[in-house]
């Protein structure tokens, strides 16, 4: 009962319950082992109908050999947290007894390369870990062999918008995205007061420049009379801690001499929070570089928009990056 009980409670996922949770990794001096985080988990029951799901905690390291790649082919094997239950597959399958404990790190050897899971056909209760890509003739585990796998049982997930118009010189929200040696903010307005979830791990931003304003460029020339540069956004906390989008490039060319002409830039990127930042208040920032070999640049003005699209999330990460 306790077993169905918790497949109802999470509606028959399964996976780590906190971000570090169970991490492979290699050990200090690498060699033929891999260890095992400290952490919980949730595996739901495959092997039989109504076997509910278990929950398990690994206390402290546990420690799994990998066997030598003894070929000259490349081997692939999938580390797993393993339901292993004398009373649902019988003693002549488990020969646990019933006070041990019942989930335990396996290794499955020469699994497909891509391998994400449990292999197909493989009616195991089981969460993948780790896959660790050996190399041909190697026996020595180095952390650059091991990809994680580990999904989080419930994860959390909170999105949030910020959007503003443009408007004028007073609140810096008409500004000129002209050039600066270093990225300036563009618009000059920005948002205060977003918090950074304590328990996001990381966060798929989307943000747009919308509508601005690509100048009438004037008479006949070069073609520096494009408007190039880069955008990007920015998180900005305290104690210097800042956190950076990718910086896409934009590039709008003159259509006439005399006309003028509406211009949009995006960019999208998914980034890893680090630890200190979680949990933190943090201004949120648009920001430009244009080319410094430009003449013409777009402007920020009365008719553009402004709008960055954030989804904290929480993954599974290193405990190496807090």
């Amino acid at each position: 009962m306790a077993r169905l009980q918790l497949q109802s409670a999470t509606r028959s996922a399964q996976g780590i319950i906190e971000p570090t949770d169970l991490e492979v990794r290699a050990t200090t001096i690498p060699g033929g082992t891999v260890t095992v985080a400290a952490g919980g988990c949730v595996v739901a029951g495959r092997e039989q109908g109504f076997q509910g799901s278990y929950f398990g905690y690994n206390v402290g390291l546990d420690e799994v050999s990998i066997a030598p790649n003894d070929t000259a082919s490349a081997r692939s094997d999938l580390v797993i947290a393993r339901v292993e239950d004398p009373t649902v597959e019988g003693p002549n399958v488990w020969d646990h007894a019933l006070t041990d404990q019942l989930i335990h790190t396996r290794v499955l050897q020469g699994v497909p390369s891509t391998a994400t899971d449990v292999p197909a056909g493989m009616t195991y209760s089981a969460i993948p870990l780790a896959r660790i890509d050996i190399p041909p003739f190697t026996s020595t585990i180095t952390q650059s062999y091991i990809k994680d796998m580990r999904r989080m049982l419930n994860p959390r997930i909170e999105r949030t918008m910020r959007t503003m118009y443009g408007m004028g010189l007073a609140d810096g929200r008409y500004d000129l995205a002209d050039y600066k040696p270093d990225f300036e903010r563009w618009p000059q307005h920005e948002w205060t007061g977003l918090v950074i979830p304590k328990w996001a791990t990381q966060v798929a931003v989307r943000a747009d420049w919308l509508n601005t304003l690509y100048p009438a460029p004037g008479a006949p020339g070069a073609t520096t009379r494009d408007a190039r540069g880069l955008v990007r956004i920015g998180f900005i906390g305290s104690g210097g801690n800042a956190l950076y989008s990718v910086s896409p490039a934009y590039n709008f060319n003159p259509q006439g001499d005399t006309n003028g002409y509406r211009a949009s830039v995006g960019l999208a990127d998914t980034i890893t929070i680090p630890s200190a930042m979680r949990g933190m208040a943090v201004a949120l920032r648009m920001y430009a570089k244009a080319d410094s070999e430009t003449t013409k640049y777009l402007v920020a003005d009365g008719f553009a928009n402004f709008v960055v699209d954030m989804e904290f999330r929480e993954v599974a990460v290193s405990a190496a990056s807090l």
